[in-house]
């Protein structure tokens, strides 16, 4: 009932501030498109705790309105809303759930003619942009996403709780792999155990995945795959927690001794977390912590993919030596804030959440994908699980 009472309390205070923003640019309704998939509802439920298993929704805001608006066209899904939603204003129009959208948006835009949306390259269909433009052709449309990502990448003191409970469950879903996972036993089975303790404890969509072949990516295997005493592997659980704060946990495991140059690159791995973890603070633009991870492993003699066509002064598609961004921010989607890899020159601020994995390339596609939510301070990033370690050697 208390964390209930605390989420309800703290989206109320998100939509408060999404409000004086759009007072501040004299918009009148805020028009959010979600969809049952990972990455394209956290928007939504950032202000209303939606949940969706498949298909569409929209919520609808207006700058003086007492609550947010879900509009669905599942029946069945917007039951589940009821419950778990933090807005009553929850409806099912029969048969055309959009057209009541446009119908609230025209409401909350009867004196202020503008209207705000948000990631419309990814989440809004061509149809329903073309829709609501021909129905409100008096309106003009403000893009909010950068705007709207600023706000929500800084995470109040509930999230941070919340993010580290996340990654509390997730560390003891580690714990138990540990105690699974030996030669013989089905690589699968492994990961159900692990995913076991997410489920019962209310983590919802999520996927487990492996590397065995020392490179950084991770995907599901075989189901006969099974482990042998020679295996050299990482395992990764990304997984969204009890209220949808996402987390990638990741570590490196073996059933011998490392071998020694495989030893070496994990030491030199650790002090590129650490080094990396120091730089990721407040002020700081987040691009630091890539050009920290490929100076550290340069100063200890390793190769990176690219060093020879590399120049700094060129923009690349790709960064020099990367598999994946070295950090990104992290919340009710997977990344929904600055990017070491996108948005290089983006500041940290105090209370950002990085999903941090500091990600170099190393001659010969060699990389260890070891990563954890961080939490962005003056004085540096700090791990977000009790998860103190990045590899076991399994008995």
């Amino acid at each position: 009932m208390i964390r209930r009472f605390a989420l309800e309390q703290d989206v109320a205070r998100r939509v408060k501030k999404i409000q004086s923003l759009m007072k501040e640019k004299g918009i009148g309704a805020l028009v959010i498109p979600a969809h049952g998939a990972p990455g394209m509802m956290g928007m939504a439920k950032y202000i209303t705790n939606l949940n969706l298993w498949a298909g569409a929704a929209w919520v609808v805001l207006g700058a003086d309105a007492e609550e947010p608006a879900i509009l669905q066209w599942s029946p069945y899904g917007a039951d589940w809303n009821r419950q778990d939603a933090t807005t009553k204003w929850v409806e099912n129009p029969d048969p055309d759930a959009y057209g009541r959208v446009i119908e609230i948006a025209k409401e909350f835009c009867v004196k202020d003619k503008k209207v705000g949306v948000d990631h419309v390259a990814g989440n809004w269909s061509v149809g329903d942009w073309d829709r609501i433009h021909k129905e409100m052709p008096d309106c003009e449309f403000i893009d909010l996403t950068k705007e709207l990502d600023k706000i929500r990448a800084v995470k109040t003191f509930f999230e941070i709780e919340e993010n580290y409970n996340t990654g509390r469950i997730m560390s003891e879903a580690f714990d138990t792999f540990n105690m699974v996972a030996k030669p013989g036993v089905r690589v699968w089975e492994a990961a159900a155990v692990a995913e076991e303790v997410l489920k019962e404890q209310g983590c919802f969509w999520g996927r487990s995945k492996y590397s065995f072949d020392l490179r950084p990516e991770t995907i599901p295997t075989p189901l006969d795959k099974v482990f042998t005493e020679d295996d050299i592997f990482v395992f990764e659980l990304v997984y969204t927690g009890p209220l949808g704060y996402w987390s990638e946990m990741t570590a490196l495991y073996s059933f011998k001794p490392l071998p020694e140059p495989i030893a070496h690159q994990l030491a030199v791995h650790e002090v590129v977390i650490q080094e990396c973890a120091a730089v990721a603070k407040t002020g700081n633009h987040i691009g630091i912590i890539a050009e920290t991870s490929n100076r550290v492993w340069r100063e200890n003699g390793f190769k990176i993919i690219g060093d020879a066509n590399y120049s700094p002064n060129v923009k690349q598609l790709i960064p020099n030596g990367k598999h994946t961004p070295d950090a990104h921010s992290i919340g009710l989607d997977e990344s929904d804030g600055p990017s070491a890899w996108f948005t290089p020159a983006e500041i940290l601020e105090s209370n950002m959440v990085l999903s941090f994995h500091p990600s170099t390339m190393l001659e010969g596609h060699k990389a260890f994908l070891i990563s954890d939510n961080y939490l962005v301070t003056p004085d540096g990033s700090i791990r977000l699980s009790p998860k103190d370690w990045s590899y076991r050697l399994l008995d």
